[in-house]
């Protein structure tokens, strides 16, 4: 392998992370979440202690720790915690519902898990007693489960409590018999070989890929895209929606914002009022999530009132400005005066759980050449990428289109419960499954993913160009472009999810698709579902399988 591989100025590792934040931002704040405001020192301080409690309980190296929480101080401190002892640590999505929370507990082998005990809508003890009944009959810290043969301990964030749980107040008193040098000699051990994660895919099409991650390729990268391809840094205060529990809120924001010093302000109402707020209460500066939300705030009546304007930076950052300068001083070092720039300039940053996010991209102050718009970007330094024939698999020429090989720094060690060579080619490369061209300059353009480029009056259509036209056209927040069969050939059809408060308006949606696609390429019906009919996973992907069919009935029974 030619790629030269990143390398910050500290150990890449969760300890060596922690001690290079822990130095270089001291008592600025880190993480705010419902008013709490928790520092770079109190993450090194209160990981610390979890990391020694959970030493007393007898984790080691190798254990296996699952966390299903919201994106709470609890959360990042038990993610760093595992780190800190070599413990391998499992962001799990609070979406699931008992039947996939079963099967991951046991697929991925869990020892411990760290859980909310409510979270919005959800009771996650009552889901959990759902997901392994013989719960009801078991003890606190003696935990014998069918289901999950591994899980011995669950602790509970909140005030909520069974039997055979324990609080996770308790982690956070750390232990008497594991002190400062104990803990300091356990650190020492670990290594940039050592597994740090394993993150579950959606599973849009089958049960979800469990994905193991180095503590080298996780702190590498995202040191590398959080100093020098995300746009924020220490001053920027980012208000997210994102979850945590998927690679882009895991990894493109937590640990991009733990590498740069940015303060994340982790809020689950995204709307302008709330936004708001929290730029007057929390002094928010910058918004970090999907290019669909920022033009909702940009032309919400709140904005407005309060003369806010949203700048996107790339394709998912934007900074806030007012009076014609932005509100944080570090993007106006960065950037001078905010320039909207068109959507097709910024970089359509592409990867995947299996290569911790973005192989492919562009540095935050580049912009594409204007005759590739909306393209992806180039690989990231320390990434090689290939197109190959999907059925010969022999390497295609510049230009044509073909399946996405990736290796490099980046990519995983593995999946769980499957050998190397079940994962990997002879040369180490990963097929993605992504129908893509790579031009003699190296930029990479998405077509579609294998079996899903839609046959509309012979010629092909790729959902995803669709889904992107119409994300943040009109309200729109999220939109998955499926085909379904019509008189003789096939219909393209659309299925959107509104921001709060916005009506569709599906005539003038296509008339202004009409404007920007080729005429084959506007759906012919689009629909509004609601989050409960939107078939989607527990990362919020929309499974298109399942859209394609509830399509199918409705302009079966003359519903569009």
């Amino acid at each position: 392998m030619s790629a030269t591989i990143p390398q910050p100025d500290f150990q890449p590792t969760i300890p060596g992370l922690i001690r290079n934040f822990s130095a270089r931002y001291g008592e600025a704040h880190a993480l705010v979440r419902d008013g709490r405001r928790v520092t770079f020192g109190d993450l090194d301080r209160q990981s610390a202690a979890v990391a020694k409690a959970l030493l007393a309980l007898g984790v080691g190296k190798g254990a296996r720790i699952g966390i299903m929480a919201p994106p709470c101080p609890e959360f990042v401190v038990a993610v760093l915690a595992a780190g800190r002892i070599g413990a391998i640590v499992g962001p799990l999505s609070t979406l699931y519902q008992a039947p996939e929370l079963r099967w991951v507990l046991g697929h991925a082998e869990f020892d411990h898990l760290i859980i909310a005990d409510t979270f919005l809508r959800h009771d996650y003890l009552a889901r959990l007693e759902e997901a392994l009944p013989d719960l009801a009959d078991q003890a606190a810290g003696a935990l014998q489960l069918e289901a999950a043969p591994r899980l011995r301990h669950i602790h509970v964030i909140g005030g909520g409590s069974r039997p055979w749980s324990r609080p996770y107040d308790a982690l956070l008193d750390g232990s008497d018999a594991i002190g400062d040098a104990m803990l300091e000699q356990v650190e020492t051990l670990v290594t940039p070989a050592d597994p740090a994660c394993i993150i579950h895919t959606s599973g849009s099409t089958a049960t979800p890929k469990g994905v193991v991650h180095g503590h080298g390729p996780l702190i590498r990268h995202s040191w590398q895209m959080g100093m020098d391809f995300t746009p924020f840094g220490h001053g920027d205060r980012v208000v997210t929606t994102r979850a945590m529990f998927w690679v882009a809120g895991f990894v493109a924001t937590l640990f991009y914002s733990l590498n740069n010093g940015a303060c994340l302000i982790t809020t689950s109402d995204g709307s302008p009022a709330n936004i708001v707020t929290l730029i007057e209460t929390e002094r928010a500066n910058a918004l970090a999530g999907d290019s669909g939300w920022f033009e909702v705030l940009r032309d919400s009546a709140e904005f407005k009132a309060a003369g806010y304007d949203v700048v996107r930076l790339n394709m998912d950052s934007a900074g806030l400005a007012r009076g014609g300068r932005f509100v944080s001083d570090h993007l106006s070092e960065r950037f001078g005066a905010p320039v909207s720039h068109p959507n097709g300039r910024f970089a359509r940053t592409f990867g995947m759980t299996e290569a911790l996010g973005g192989h492919t991209s562009a540095r935050y102050d580049e912009l594409l050449p204007e005759n590739r718009p909306f393209w992806q970007g180039r690989a990231v330094p320390g990434v090689e990428l290939k197109i190959v024939d999907p059925e010969t698999r022999i390497p295609l020429p510049p230009g044509e289109v073909g399946e996405l090989l990736v290796r490099g720094y980046c990519l995983m060690l593995g999946l769980n419960g499957r050998e190397r060579h079940e994962t990997f080619d002879a040369e180490g490369y990963y097929a993605t499954g992504d129908l893509c061209l790579l031009d003699a300059d190296g930029y990479l353009k998405f077509e579609a993913r294998l079996g899903e480029m839609i046959k509309v009056h012979g010629a092909n259509v790729a959902p995803m160009e669709v889904e992107l036209a119409l994300a943040g056209l009109m309200g729109i927040e999220k939109a998955g472009v499926v085909g379904v069969p019509g008189a003789g050939d096939t219909l393209l059809v659309a299925a959107v999810l509104m921001a709060p408060d916005r009506v569709l308006d599906e005539a003038a949606v296509i008339a202004d698709l009409r404007g920007k696609l080729s005429s084959f390429k506007v759906p012919k019906h689009i629909v509004a579902l609601d989050e409960a009919t939107l078939p989607a996973t527990g990362s919020g992907k929309i499974k298109k399988a399942e859209l394609a069919a509830l399509m199918t009935r409705l302009v079966g029974d003359g519903s569009l």
